[in-house]
């Protein structure tokens, strides 16, 4: 399979996944302020969420980006990864049904540290013209001991969860703001970029 095919499978499910969101919001059965007040925790849940799925789809679309050669083990990685973004509709449903129960905290908390971890396997089995860059291997090394980090503290939140939801919320909220604030490259990629080109 090429690079090509699998992005596009991928995207693919990255956007069933995002439709799958919205068919889980209801009508209010009130009207006025009080409809308002009735779907505010729904509303909240499902742009929360729209925008976790959409960082991870940019997450996803950076580790392959550079990719020249995939194995099967990334396809299979790659397939981990998106089991994960697959139960993000239920998760939410969960949190918007019942935002202080600790199942939808601790899913989504999970389900964030769950794709990180495969998506590093993903990004481990191909080869990338990073990989050949000795400028950019510290960055590399860097930037996988980062998302090991952000995938372990996920994991703890979505456990520390059943105690407290927040912590969950918490952990999936800070991995999307984290990944948001580091989608600008750094220099030694930006000139790597411009070399090749």
């Amino acid at each position: 399979m090429t690079k090509h095919r699998l992005e596009l499978f991928s995207d693919g499910v990255f956007a069933i996944v995002l439709t799958l969101l919205v068919l889980d919001l209801k009508a209010p059965t009130a009207h006025g302020l009080a409809a308002l007040k009735e779907i505010a925790p729904a509303l909240v849940v499902h742009a929360g969420v729209f925008a976790m799925v959409g960082v991870l789809w940019m997450v996803h679309h950076g580790g392959l980006a550079r990719v020249v050669e995939i194995s099967s083990r990334t396809l299979m990685m790659n397939l981990l990864a998106l089991f994960w973004v697959t139960l993000f509709p239920f998760a939410a449903k969960t949190a918007a049904e019942q935002p202080l129960e600790p199942l939808g905290a601790s899913l989504m908390a999970i389900l964030c540290g769950a794709y990180l971890l495969s998506m590093l396997a993903t990004r481990l089995s191909a080869h990338s013209t990073i990989d050949d860059n000795p400028d950019m291997r510290v960055w590399r090394h860097r930037r996988f001991l980062m998302g090991m980090t952000v995938a372990l503290i996920d994991l703890g939140g979505g456990v520390l969860a059943w105690i407290n939801p927040w912590p969950g919320y918490a952990a999936a909220l800070g991995t999307m703001i984290l990944f948001l604030v580091l989608r600008s490259p750094p220099e030694a990629e930006r000139r790597f970029a411009t070399e090749s080109a």
